[in-house]
């Protein structure tokens, strides 16, 4: 690990003398949350400060990115759900973060988000490193994606922990590419994947393949505009097999955006599987973002621009099987060219024993400052 490390640095190094940029950001999210342990509501603070350094001398690139987070509000902190999502780690080979400092109601721990470089030019890109590797063009779920998933439940969805991986493109042409990604996992396996991309007539396609101990997939992708509408389609899917529990099941989604001329955006998705997943034991260990309990689920996002300073997004998923639906409203104000302020909530609907209507509602306050 320390000899991967060090390599990694060294070539940031030697780009001493090269194109430089750094920036620093810092963003807070007061929340007020329920704990299942107290059956109450309670103020949960979350601060995140990230730095972040980009270097570039001609075709050879270095990217750094470190945050500082700090945990506030004892009953959250110390409940149980908060203890469950703070264990998991980044399926690499190295820890990414460093161990909590606990202290009255809070904590404080280090994180390496990303740490990588490479090379890139018209024909070619090579990368290796902490990095983020992407697959899929959905963009409320990409279930082709065993990388770097996302989940559109979270707060941030966006924020999706690392690879540690070496990732080569090769470009043929300027409508196509094929790729390929080895990436060592946390127990010293590897994850492959390959790629390749073309323009098919009337829209772009995919071929993806990933191959792991515990996972396989073939999946593809398709993305393209209606007849020259505005409307863009896309679609994904994928075969996977769980090695470890000997199940195979289809995932894909199909959906797509449009843009009105009054800034409003409006993307839809629909996300199928031929199999769902009830009970732990049930749970595919190769593909855990792929655990669903529903058949098909519905997405919804929607974005306006009310004013050039006031921005405002929903979204919403409703779960085919039992109707219960979730809900995340937020506008985003400037406040000048590096700071904005935010509100927002996160609403689940539903029965108490179904999918989302279990989950308790909760709200926030988001500050966000670059510097």
């Amino acid at each position: 690990m320390k000899r991967r490390l060090a390599a990694l640095l060294l070539m940031a190094c030697s780009l001493a003398g090269a194109e430089q940029e750094m920036t620093f950001e810092n963003t807070n999210f007061t929340l007020t949350l329920p704990v299942v342990e107290t059956d109450e509501r309670a103020w949960y603070n979350y601060n995140r400060f990230r730095i972040t350094a980009h270097v570039r001398e001609e075709n050879w690139f270095a990217t750094a990115i470190g945050d500082l987070q700090h945990h506030l509000g004892r009953a959250v902190v110390r409940s149980d759900a908060f203890t469950a999502a703070d264990a998991l780690r980044s399926d690499t080979p190295f820890a990414t973060r460093t161990e909590a400092v606990e202290y009255g109601e809070g904590r404080l721990y280090g994180r390496l988000y990303r740490l990588y470089g490479g090379y890139a030019d018209e024909r070619h890109r090579v990368s290796a490193g902490l990095q983020k590797i992407s697959m899929g063009v959905g963009r409320i779920w990409n279930p082709t994606d065993l990388f770097n998933p996302k989940n559109p439940l979270a707060l941030e969805p966006d924020e999706v922990d690392g690879v540690f991986a070496l990732a080569y493109t090769y470009a043929p042409g300027t409508l196509s590419q094929i790729g390929a990604v080895a990436a060592q996992r946390a127990d010293g396996s590897f994850k492959y994947a390959a790629r390749a991309k073309g323009y098919l007539s009337v829209a772009d396609a995919a071929l993806n393949a990933i191959e792991a101990d515990d996972v396989r997939m073939i999946g593809y992708e398709l993305e393209g505009e209606l007849m020259s509408t505005g409307v863009e389609l896309r679609s994904e899917g994928g075969w996977f097999e769980d090695k470890l529990l000997r199940t195979r099941f289809f995932q894909g989604v199909a959906g797509g955006d449009y843009t009105f001329e009054n800034t409003l955006s409006v993307t839809l998705e629909w996300l199928y599987t031929s199999r769902t997943f009830e009970r732990e034991p049930d749970l595919p260990a190769g593909a855990p973002d792929n655990r669903v309990r529903s058949r098909g689920y519905g997405g919804a996002a929607a974005g306006y621009e009310f004013d050039p300073l006031l921005y405002g997004t929903l979204s919403a998923i409703i779960s085919a099987r039992d109707g219960s639906f979730y809900l995340a409203p937020a506008l985003r104000y400037s406040l000048d060219d590096d700071m904005s302020l935010g509100v927002g909530g996160m609403f689940y609907g539903g029965e108490p024993q179904s999918e989302f209507g279990s989950y308790g509602q909760s709200g926030y306050v988001n500050l966000r400052v670059t510097f």
